[in-house]
């Protein structure tokens, strides 16, 4: 089975118990499709979980990007801020201080690898694995956030997404968050790593059968749903 996940943002309890629940096996694939670090502790060590998980591909995120552009080698100016306004303090002080340089050197060397956009083929349907919205320029890519009124660019093509929390595309917060589907456009992030969002889940998209998975502070639900 092939599955989707994103903005996990340093939530390792949630992530390993969504592993649990979908009963992830080394006969599936798992895409995660960027910002597993900042906002949560635990991010590095998702971050391990991944690159040690030979059936786990990882897209870059935002966060990744800024966390790049402070620690790696083409570092730029003034990002660090911008990085610790966004929640990136956890992942900086992990990384600087709780790391033996050779390992940091490794986990920024794995995020300089990934790619921002991913192109699969699941039984026959395509999809197009992006964190922010598809585009032709990286920072669209990256950074750009979806509305309610996009539709996929590419014809015959379902472009699943993270980086726009669902409730900033339904308008809802008080009640658990959903995945939001539109137009050939699926936005999977469900507020993860937001602590001041009561309502907020950890989604996973299974693309054999767009079965939803969540995982929330104390409950877990599938939906399956129909193709």
């Amino acid at each position: 089975m092939i599955y989707c996940v994103s903005d996990i943002h340093g939530e390792l309890d949630k992530f390993e118990r969504l592993l649990v629940l979908i009963q992830f096996s080394k006969n599936d694939h798992l895409y995660v499709i960027g910002d597993a670090i900042d906002r949560c502790a635990r991010g590095v060590d998702i971050l391990r979980l991944i690159m040690d998980t030979p059936n786990m591909t990882m897209l870059i995120g935002n966060h990744e990007q800024m966390c790049l552009a402070t620690l790696g080698p083409h570092n730029k100016f003034g990002v660090r801020e911008l990085w610790r306004q966004n929640g990136g303090s956890s992942t900086y002080r992990e990384l600087l201080y709780h790391r033996m340089p050779h390992e940091r050197n490794m986990i920024l060397r794995f995020l300089a690898g990934l790619p921002d956009h991913l192109e699969i083929t699941v039984d026959g349907r395509k999809f197009h694995l992006v964190h922010g919205c598809p585009g032709s320029d990286l920072d669209t890519r990256i950074w750009g956030r979806i509305k309610p009124e996009d539709r996929s660019p590419y014809p015959n093509v379902i472009c699943i997404v993270g980086h726009t929390p669902v409730n900033f595309l339904t308008g809802v917060s008080d009640q658990p968050f959903r995945i939001w589907h539109g137009d050939d456009i699926v936005d999977i992030d469900c507020g993860c790593g937001n602590r001041v969002a009561t309502h907020r889940r950890l989604a996973c998209l299974r693309l054999d059968d767009m079965a939803e998975f969540y995982v929330g502070n104390a409950d877990t639900e599938i939906c399956r749903c129909k193709m």
